[in-house]
């Protein structure tokens, strides 16, 4: 099969594949049994026994220690209240890891989604219930203040603000009444298994719409994981990876997935999912570009809801705190699609490419808040910027020097410890883009085309933990759908590889 038709049907049989997350296990395996003192699923109790780390820790398979330490102490706090005795020893093994790594949270690029709002607290549960962890947060206890200050106070418990994906941040404060009034029509809160449990705890099981999410997520998918459903948010990266291929878009999609998409994109834009009910600007971006790529029509008044009117910028979702590189370097792929029917559009675009390159790290790259590795941010946007304009090559120099001083002796790119699929599928197809301006050694890009080939496994490829949500995950598909593109693009220029 070649990976033109591998795409085709990877588009066609996505499945939200992601691995099992430890810090919604950890939380439903909180919840309590009525009859007994113990958990309601006790094997997620034996499952967190038998996947600690021999350093103590929970988390990601690639050490990023805002992950491994949200999901250790969500994970202490479990088997503290629910290890029945069988788990004190890995409680202690936990505490000494949270001793020895909190002091390091600076040393990530970014933070998790919440993560202000919830270690603070978290932190405090488990030093209530008594377990031996610092008693200090970093900073984040002022932070989180800082944040709720942006949130008005009616909005917090709105299923129309993304904080209802974080609602455990409440703890013993939260209000059960007015979470009950935020549960989607899928029976979740914020399309978030922890925050559902969360939710049940407050109220003793009492909702029958929240254990029946549970309950179905637990016999559709192989693995409790961080976000369920995310269908459209699957749907339309995947295709964006597609996008870059070379080939055009509609070869990997028909009609019906386009007018699924373009009648999920309403007036106020597009979320993660049809049952998620919060539209963003990112997603937004995409799937207009997508459809526009398609031949499809899109209003421009879809897009302009997410910009600011002052600093032409474009926001994700409301109040946050930090801006996010991707989700303006999509405005600006979709706006470059839109000629003259965005109103400033130039002006627009101009303002775009200043704070992009005003966010680049030491002149070298970019991290965006949504992931993990700098490579994806970069490659992004480095392809961006040379769609836009073929003089910014020269200004990306340095960018494009680090890309190529960088990569593996194996022929991959990683920013931490080891090289990954993922990482060098988007550093080559940067790579083979700016190749079509600017010449780059065809053994660099051999090297890589190469290490992808022996390292895809096809439907049953895994991929680290990369993408930032509240804790570290990897939509599986979305990560393969970049990796058959870069390989596809590679041919097209090439030859097989």
């Amino acid at each position: 099969m070649s990976y033109k038709q591998e795409a085709q049907e990877l588009i066609q049989n996505l499945s939200q594949r992601m691995g099992p997350s430890p810090y919604d296990i950890a939380w439903l395996g909180r919840l309590k049994d009525k009859q007994r003192d113990e958990s309601l699923w006790p094997e997620l109790i034996t499952w967190l026994l038998e996947n600690q780390r021999p350093d103590g820790s929970w988390g990601g398979e690639i050490p990023y220690y805002h992950d491994r330490i949200i999901c250790t102490l969500a994970s202490a706090i479990a088997l503290h209240e629910n290890g029945n005795g069988i788990a004190e020893q890995a409680v202690k093994r936990a505490e000494k890891f949270l001793w020895q790594h909190l002091h390091f949270l600076h040393r990530d690029p970014f933070e998790l989604v919440g993560f202000e709002l919830l270690f603070p607290t978290l932190l405090e549960e488990a030093r209530t219930a008594g377990l031996d962890i610092p008693n200090h947060t970093c900073g984040y206890g002022k932070i989180q203040a800082e944040k709720l200050q942006l949130i008005p106070p009616q909005y917090l418990y709105s299923p129309k603000i993304s904080t209802v994906h974080s609602l455990e941040f409440l703890g013993k404060k939260g209000d059960s009444k007015k979470m009950a009034q935020a549960v989607a029509g899928n029976g979740s809160l914020g399309n978030s298994p922890a925050t559902t449990a969360y939710y049940l705890m407050l109220n003793g099981r009492e909702d029958p719409r929240g254990m029946a999410y549970l309950q179905n997520m637990r016999q559709v998918m192989e693995n409790i994981i961080y976000l369920y459903p995310f269908r459209t948010f699957e749907l339309t990266w995947a295709l964006n990876n597609l996008a870059f291929s070379g080939l055009p878009i509609t070869e990997f999609a028909g009609d019906a997935i386009w007018n699924e998409l373009s009648t999920q994109l309403g007036e106020m834009g597009i979320g993660l999912d049809p049952s998620f009910g919060i539209p963003d600007g990112d997603i937004t971006s995409v799937t207009s570009r997508l459809l526009l790529l398609a031949g499809r029509n899109v209003d421009p008044a879809i897009l302009a809801r997410f910009q600011d009117k002052e600093t032409y910028i474009f926001k994700t979702y409301d109040f946050e705190r930090n801006i996010s590189i991707g989700t303006n370097l999509h405005a600006m792929e979709t706006l470059e699609l839109m000629a003259g029917d965005y109103p400033n559009r130039y002006k627009v675009l101009e303002e775009i490419v200043i704070k992009l390159l005003d966010n680049r790290i030491f002149n070298i790259y970019w991290i965006d808040k949504w992931h993990t590795s700098p490579y994806y941010a970069t490659a992004h946007v480095l392809v961006g910027m040379l769609r836009h304009d073929s003089f910014l090559t020269y200004i990306c120099q340095p960018t494009i020097d680090w890309m190529l001083h960088t990569q593996r002796p194996n022929g991959s790119w990683g920013f931490y410890d080891v090289g990954t699929v993922e990482e060098t599928a988007y550093v080559l197809t940067a790579l083979l883009y700016y190749h079509q301006h600017e010449p780059v050694k065809k053994p660099v890009l051999q090297r890589a085309a190469e290490f992808l080939a022996a390292s895809h496994q096809g439907p049953d490829s895994d991929y680290p933990e990369l993408w930032i949500g509240k804790c570290l995950y990897t939509p599986q598909d979305v990560v393969r759908s970049a990796v058959l593109s870069a390989l596809i693009l590679y041919e097209e220029l090439f030859g097989k590889v």
